[in-house]
């Protein structure tokens, strides 16, 4: 990573930074698959150690994932907006051979998340929050790696799915940072507990802790991929 061919990141380390976006997103909700496990899957080749089926599927799922971002990316023109068939799409991508039933499809129960006091919204409430989360993803004059900060926390918030909420959430992020001219951000698994924290906290309405965590996240994902 981080080598320059006159001004040019190189192809490599691209995709070394494809690989380490998904082996983080994927151990922050508790995957065992290591960094080169992750690779290996990704590769199309099984790593050893009897890794579960769904492990394999979810490092595979989000590389499709993020790999049909960036081709959304290039495809479209700067103007073309967020959708909520985007975030449908992209969910659809990531429970893939993992609950069918359930991928690309926004949830019909309520849901708890583990570890917080915080109750996401019934599913009746989503055809005002999805819509308005999609115009606020959408509007301008707001600087975009805070308007991805607002995306990541408000899929999280709205929790629209039965699983997958946190990488959905995390590659909305990115997919709002690419369409914007940045490079693909990580959030390393080694900050979880700040990660969780400062979503907790925004959750209280205080949001600032968790957009400046993504705006660090950020630098240190630029820094890595330029190597500075």
């Amino acid at each position: 990573m981080g080598e320059r061919d006159a001004g040019r990141i190189l192809p490599n380390a691209v995709e070394a930074i494809r690989v380490e976006l998904t082996y983080h997103s994927n151990a922050i909700e508790g995957s065992t698959l290591s960094l080169r496990d992750t690779q290996l899957v990704i590769e199309g080749r099984a790593p050893s150690g009897g890794k579960s089926m769904r492990e394999l599927y979810e490092a595979r799922n989000h590389d499709r994932a993020l790999r049909a971002i960036e081709k959304w990316v290039a495809e479209r023109s700067a103007q073309s907006p967020i959708t909520d068939r985007d975030l449908l799409d992209v969910h659809g991508m990531v429970l893939n051979d993992i609950d069918p039933a359930a991928a690309g499809r926004f949830r019909s129960e309520r849901v708890l998340i583990t570890g917080t006091p915080f109750v996401p919204p019934g599913s009746h409430k989503f055809p005002v929050l999805v819509p308005r989360m999609v115009e606020l993803a959408n509007r301008s004059g707001v600087h975009p790696v805070i308007q991805s900060a607002e995306l990541h926390y408000n899929v999280a918030a709205i929790h629209p799915f039965a699983d997958g909420n946190g990488r959905t959430a995390r590659l909305m992020m990115n997919f709002q940072l690419l369409r914007h001219g940045f490079w693909h951000t990580i959030i390393d698994v080694t900050e979880r507990a700040e990660y969780l924290a400062a979503l907790d906290e925004a959750n209280t309405g205080r949001w600032e802790r968790f957009a400046v965590f993504v705006a660090q996240s950020v630098e240190r994902s630029i820094q890595k991929l330029f190597g500075e």
